[in-house]
Protein backbone atom coordinates (compact mmCIF):
# COMPACT_ATOMS: atom_id res chain seq x y z
CA UNK A 1 0.00 0.00 0.00
CA UNK A 2 1.35 3.83 -1.11
CA UNK A 3 -0.42 6.81 0.38
CA UNK A 4 1.00 9.55 -1.44
CA UNK A 5 0.93 13.27 0.21
CA UNK A 6 -0.73 15.99 -1.78
CA UNK A 7 2.86 17.38 -2.97
CA UNK A 8 3.97 13.86 -3.99
CA UNK A 9 0.69 13.22 -6.36
CA UNK A 10 1.45 16.80 -7.94
CA UNK A 11 5.42 15.68 -8.38
CA UNK A 12 4.05 12.48 -10.31
CA UNK A 13 1.25 14.63 -12.03
CA UNK A 14 4.15 17.14 -13.30
CA UNK A 15 5.79 14.18 -14.71
CA UNK A 16 2.87 13.04 -16.62
CA UNK A 17 2.34 16.99 -18.39
CA UNK A 18 5.85 16.63 -20.02
CA UNK A 19 5.18 12.99 -20.81
CA UNK A 20 1.64 13.96 -22.45
CA UNK A 21 3.48 16.73 -24.29
CA UNK A 22 6.15 13.91 -25.73
CA UNK A 23 3.51 11.81 -26.38
CA UNK A 24 1.35 14.58 -28.25
CA UNK A 25 4.32 15.03 -30.59
CA UNK A 26 5.41 11.35 -31.11
CA UNK A 27 1.70 10.00 -31.34
CA UNK A 28 2.96 7.33 -29.20
CA UNK A 29 0.72 6.74 -25.35
CA UNK A 30 2.32 8.19 -22.29
CA UNK A 31 2.27 5.00 -20.84
CA UNK A 32 4.06 3.88 -23.56
CA UNK A 33 6.90 6.65 -23.74
CA UNK A 34 7.48 5.79 -19.67
CA UNK A 35 8.17 2.21 -20.93
CA UNK A 36 7.71 -1.29 -18.90
CA UNK A 37 7.30 -0.84 -14.94
CA UNK A 38 7.48 -3.52 -12.80
CA UNK A 39 5.05 -3.67 -10.50
CA UNK A 40 6.44 -3.56 -6.53
CA UNK A 41 4.21 -6.29 -6.07
CA UNK A 42 1.15 -8.79 -7.81
CA UNK A 43 -1.68 -6.70 -6.00
CA UNK A 44 -0.74 -2.89 -5.33
CA UNK A 45 -2.44 -0.14 -3.95
CA UNK A 46 -2.14 3.60 -4.40
CA UNK A 47 -3.75 6.54 -3.10
CA UNK A 48 -3.92 9.85 -3.33
CA UNK A 49 -6.04 13.34 -2.94
CA UNK A 50 -7.78 14.28 -5.96
CA UNK A 51 -9.30 17.26 -4.49
CA UNK A 52 -5.89 18.68 -3.90
CA UNK A 53 -4.26 17.04 -7.24
CA UNK A 54 -6.97 19.28 -8.92
CA UNK A 55 -6.47 22.61 -6.87
CA UNK A 56 -2.11 21.87 -8.02
CA UNK A 57 -3.19 21.45 -11.77
CA UNK A 58 -5.51 24.34 -11.90
CA UNK A 59 -2.54 26.80 -10.25
CA UNK A 60 0.22 25.21 -12.54
CA UNK A 61 -1.85 25.82 -15.32
CA UNK A 62 -1.68 21.75 -16.57
CA UNK A 63 -3.17 20.75 -20.27
CA UNK A 64 -5.80 19.12 -18.57
CA UNK A 65 -7.57 22.30 -17.06
CA UNK A 66 -7.42 24.60 -20.06
CA UNK A 67 -11.39 24.78 -20.01
CA UNK A 68 -11.78 25.16 -16.24
CA UNK A 69 -12.09 27.82 -14.20
CA UNK A 70 -11.99 26.62 -10.81
CA UNK A 71 -10.25 23.39 -9.64
CA UNK A 72 -11.90 20.19 -10.09
CA UNK A 73 -11.30 17.22 -7.99
CA UNK A 74 -13.24 15.38 -4.96
CA UNK A 75 -12.12 13.61 -2.56
CA UNK A 76 -9.76 10.27 -2.23
CA UNK A 77 -8.79 8.69 -5.17
CA UNK A 78 -7.51 4.81 -5.20
CA UNK A 79 -6.06 2.48 -7.79
CA UNK A 80 -6.40 -1.31 -7.04
CA UNK A 81 -3.77 -2.87 -9.49
CA UNK A 82 -3.84 -6.76 -9.71
CA UNK A 83 -1.43 -8.49 -11.81
CA UNK A 84 -1.98 -11.88 -10.70
CA UNK A 85 -4.09 -12.97 -14.08
CA UNK A 86 -1.60 -13.75 -17.00
CA UNK A 87 -3.59 -12.81 -19.06
CA UNK A 88 -4.49 -9.29 -18.22
CA UNK A 89 -3.45 -6.83 -15.83
CA UNK A 90 -6.85 -5.19 -14.04
CA UNK A 91 -7.13 -1.67 -12.95
CA UNK A 92 -9.58 -0.90 -10.78
CA UNK A 93 -10.05 3.21 -9.78
CA UNK A 94 -12.41 3.59 -7.21
CA UNK A 95 -13.52 7.59 -6.17
CA UNK A 96 -16.25 9.12 -4.37
CA UNK A 97 -17.28 12.03 -6.24
CA UNK A 98 -19.05 15.21 -4.63
CA UNK A 99 -22.21 14.16 -3.26
CA UNK A 100 -22.22 11.17 -3.74
CA UNK A 101 -22.16 8.22 -1.32
CA UNK A 102 -21.26 5.55 -4.07
CA UNK A 103 -17.51 4.66 -4.28
CA UNK A 104 -17.51 1.14 -6.02
CA UNK A 105 -16.69 1.52 -9.52
CA UNK A 106 -18.84 1.14 -12.89
CA UNK A 107 -16.20 -0.58 -14.45
CA UNK A 108 -12.77 -2.02 -14.65
CA UNK A 109 -9.73 -1.91 -17.24
CA UNK A 110 -8.22 -4.88 -17.75
CA UNK A 111 -5.03 -4.74 -19.86
CA UNK A 112 -4.40 -7.51 -22.32
CA UNK A 113 -0.78 -8.83 -22.72
CA UNK A 114 1.01 -10.03 -25.54
CA UNK A 115 1.89 -13.22 -26.23
CA UNK A 116 5.56 -12.77 -24.81
CA UNK A 117 3.76 -11.39 -21.02
CA UNK A 118 4.08 -7.82 -22.04
CA UNK A 119 1.28 -4.95 -21.52
CA UNK A 120 -0.47 -3.58 -24.43
CA UNK A 121 -1.92 -0.17 -23.59
CA UNK A 122 -3.41 -0.43 -27.05
CA UNK A 123 -5.30 -3.71 -26.35
CA UNK A 124 -7.62 -2.76 -23.26
CA UNK A 125 -11.19 -4.00 -22.60
CA UNK A 126 -13.47 -2.36 -19.85
CA UNK A 127 -14.76 -4.37 -17.58
CA UNK A 128 -18.48 -3.55 -16.34
CA UNK A 129 -19.44 -4.27 -12.85
CA UNK A 130 -22.88 -5.92 -13.14
CA UNK A 131 -23.73 -5.02 -9.82
CA UNK A 132 -23.11 -1.12 -10.27
CA UNK A 133 -25.27 -1.29 -13.37
CA UNK A 134 -28.41 -3.03 -11.73
CA UNK A 135 -27.75 -0.42 -8.39
CA UNK A 136 -27.89 2.53 -11.23
CA UNK A 137 -31.00 0.89 -12.83
CA UNK A 138 -32.57 0.88 -9.52
CA UNK A 139 -31.55 4.40 -9.02
CA UNK A 140 -33.33 5.73 -11.95
CA UNK A 141 -30.65 5.74 -14.23
CA UNK A 142 -31.08 5.81 -18.25
CA UNK A 143 -28.40 3.32 -19.79
CA UNK A 144 -27.56 6.31 -21.77
CA UNK A 145 -26.62 7.93 -18.52
CA UNK A 146 -25.24 4.59 -17.14
CA UNK A 147 -23.08 4.84 -20.43
CA UNK A 148 -22.03 8.06 -19.78
CA UNK A 149 -20.64 7.50 -16.61
CA UNK A 150 -18.73 4.39 -17.84
CA UNK A 151 -17.09 6.39 -20.19
CA UNK A 152 -15.83 9.51 -17.38
CA UNK A 153 -14.70 6.57 -15.10
CA UNK A 154 -12.90 4.73 -17.63
CA UNK A 155 -11.03 8.04 -19.12
CA UNK A 156 -10.50 9.26 -15.40
CA UNK A 157 -8.87 5.80 -14.78
CA UNK A 158 -6.50 5.91 -17.58
CA UNK A 159 -5.51 9.31 -17.34
CA UNK A 160 -4.65 9.31 -13.71
CA UNK A 161 -2.65 5.75 -14.42
CA UNK A 162 0.59 7.77 -15.03
CA UNK A 163 0.27 8.49 -11.39
CA UNK A 164 1.20 4.89 -10.10
CA UNK A 165 3.37 3.68 -12.57
CA UNK A 166 5.69 6.84 -12.12
CA UNK A 167 5.56 5.87 -8.40
CA UNK A 168 6.39 2.75 -8.81
CA UNK A 169 9.39 4.01 -11.58
CA UNK A 170 10.81 6.35 -8.74
CA UNK A 171 11.29 3.74 -6.05
CA UNK A 172 13.04 1.72 -7.90
CA UNK A 173 15.44 5.01 -9.50
CA UNK A 174 19.09 4.91 -7.60
CA UNK A 175 17.87 8.00 -6.17
CA UNK A 176 14.38 7.46 -5.38
CA UNK A 177 13.41 10.08 -8.35
CA UNK A 178 13.49 12.60 -5.14
CA UNK A 179 10.76 10.94 -3.20
CA UNK A 180 11.05 9.60 0.27
CA UNK A 181 9.02 6.63 1.23
CA UNK A 182 8.29 5.75 4.69
CA UNK A 183 7.10 3.00 6.56
CA UNK A 184 4.24 3.49 9.12
CA UNK A 185 1.70 1.24 10.88
CA UNK A 186 -1.46 1.00 9.43
CA UNK A 187 -2.95 0.32 12.27
CA UNK A 188 -2.33 0.66 15.89
CA UNK A 189 -1.89 -2.05 18.56
CA UNK A 190 -5.11 -0.43 20.07
CA UNK A 191 -6.74 -0.93 16.71
CA UNK A 192 -6.22 -4.83 16.40
CA UNK A 193 -7.10 -5.04 19.69
CA UNK A 194 -10.81 -3.53 19.19
CA UNK A 195 -11.13 -5.79 15.88
CA UNK A 196 -10.38 -8.56 17.79
CA UNK A 197 -12.97 -7.96 20.47
CA UNK A 198 -15.49 -7.17 17.92
CA UNK A 199 -14.63 -9.01 15.37
CA UNK A 200 -13.58 -6.61 12.67
CA UNK A 201 -11.99 -9.35 10.10
CA UNK A 202 -10.73 -6.54 7.39
CA UNK A 203 -9.03 -4.72 9.96
CA UNK A 204 -7.13 -8.32 11.54
CA UNK A 205 -7.02 -9.43 7.80
CA UNK A 206 -5.31 -6.08 6.03
CA UNK A 207 -1.70 -5.27 5.93
CA UNK A 208 0.46 -4.59 8.43
CA UNK A 209 2.51 -1.53 6.77
CA UNK A 210 1.98 0.82 4.21
CA UNK A 211 4.80 3.68 2.55
CA UNK A 212 3.76 6.92 3.05
CA UNK A 213 5.11 9.05 -0.10
CA UNK A 214 6.40 12.22 0.26
CA UNK A 215 8.95 14.78 -1.66
CA UNK A 216 12.80 15.42 -0.64
CA UNK A 217 15.14 18.28 -1.51
CA UNK A 218 15.45 17.35 -5.30
CA UNK A 219 12.07 17.11 -6.30
CA UNK A 220 10.96 20.30 -4.28
CA UNK A 221 13.32 22.24 -6.17
CA UNK A 222 11.91 21.06 -9.52
CA UNK A 223 8.69 22.02 -8.28
CA UNK A 224 10.08 25.59 -6.88
CA UNK A 225 11.65 25.83 -10.60
CA UNK A 226 8.78 24.93 -12.64
CA UNK A 227 6.81 27.09 -10.29
CA UNK A 228 8.75 30.35 -11.49
CA UNK A 229 8.98 29.60 -14.89
CA UNK A 230 5.09 29.30 -14.97
CA UNK A 231 4.95 32.64 -13.35
CA UNK A 232 7.71 34.18 -15.62
CA UNK A 233 5.79 32.68 -18.86
CA UNK A 234 2.20 34.47 -17.14
CA UNK A 235 4.34 37.75 -16.53
CA UNK A 236 5.31 37.53 -20.35
CA UNK A 237 1.31 36.88 -21.53
CA UNK A 238 0.34 39.56 -19.31
CA UNK A 239 3.01 42.00 -21.53
CA UNK A 240 1.42 40.50 -24.87
CA UNK A 241 -2.41 41.56 -24.08
CA UNK A 242 -4.54 43.79 -26.03
CA UNK A 243 -4.03 47.58 -26.96
CA UNK A 244 -4.90 49.81 -23.93
CA UNK A 245 -8.14 51.21 -23.96
CA UNK A 246 -8.11 54.11 -26.74
CA UNK A 247 -10.79 55.85 -28.72
CA UNK A 248 -11.24 54.54 -32.60
CA UNK A 249 -12.90 57.24 -34.80
CA UNK A 250 -15.91 57.04 -36.74
CA UNK A 251 -14.75 55.34 -40.20
CA UNK A 252 -16.34 53.08 -42.92
CA UNK A 253 -15.61 49.43 -43.27
CA UNK A 254 -15.61 47.95 -46.72
CA UNK A 255 -15.91 44.20 -47.66
CA UNK A 256 -14.89 42.38 -50.43
CA UNK A 257 -18.62 41.99 -51.77
CA UNK A 258 -19.08 45.70 -52.31
CA UNK A 259 -20.58 46.34 -48.96
CA UNK A 260 -19.75 49.62 -46.90
CA UNK A 261 -20.64 49.89 -43.27
CA UNK A 262 -20.50 52.91 -41.27
CA UNK A 263 -18.59 52.05 -37.88
CA UNK A 264 -19.94 54.61 -35.38
CA UNK A 265 -16.88 55.78 -32.94
CA UNK A 266 -16.56 53.53 -30.15
CA UNK A 267 -13.90 53.11 -27.64
CA UNK A 268 -11.62 50.23 -27.66
CA UNK A 269 -8.73 48.05 -25.84
CA UNK A 270 -8.83 47.15 -22.13
CA UNK A 271 -8.01 49.22 -19.07
CA UNK A 272 -4.19 48.30 -18.45
CA UNK A 273 -3.92 46.34 -14.94
CA UNK A 274 -2.33 48.08 -11.61
CA UNK A 275 1.37 47.11 -11.75
CA UNK A 276 1.63 45.34 -15.34
CA UNK A 277 3.96 46.41 -18.55
CA UNK A 278 0.85 47.81 -21.17
CA UNK A 279 1.21 47.51 -25.11
CA UNK A 280 1.65 50.88 -26.51
CA UNK A 281 0.33 51.61 -29.88
CA UNK A 282 2.36 53.21 -32.41
CA UNK A 283 1.91 55.17 -35.34
CA UNK A 284 0.09 53.66 -38.44
CA UNK A 285 2.00 52.51 -41.13
CA UNK A 286 2.21 55.14 -43.38
CA UNK A 287 3.64 57.57 -40.87
CA UNK A 288 6.63 55.55 -40.24
CA UNK A 289 8.15 55.94 -43.83
CA UNK A 290 11.71 58.45 -43.65
CA UNK A 291 13.35 59.99 -46.49
CA UNK A 292 16.69 58.81 -45.95
CA UNK A 293 19.66 60.32 -48.30
CA UNK A 294 21.36 57.75 -50.35
CA UNK A 295 24.32 56.36 -49.36
CA UNK A 296 27.68 55.18 -51.44
CA UNK A 297 28.02 51.13 -50.30
CA UNK A 298 31.62 51.76 -51.37
CA UNK A 299 31.78 54.75 -48.93
CA UNK A 300 29.69 53.67 -45.60
CA UNK A 301 30.46 57.29 -43.96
Amino acid sequence: MYLLDHMAAAYADTLHDAVAKQASETGLPAMAILGEVKLPADVVWVEFDDRELGVARFERASPVTRHDDKPVGTGLRGYLIDDRNKGHLRITMFHRRENSRVVDPICALLVKRIPTGELNYDNVEVELSHSMVEFRVRSGDTMEMINGRRTVHQVETGYDLFIPYALFAMLVSPDLGGIIPTENETFTAKDAKTARKFGKSWILDAQKSHLTIRIGPQAAAHMQERQARLEFERQVQDGRSGPVRHWVSEHERRYRSGKVVLVKGHHRGQLPAPNLPTRVMGPKPEATIFELDAVDPSNPD
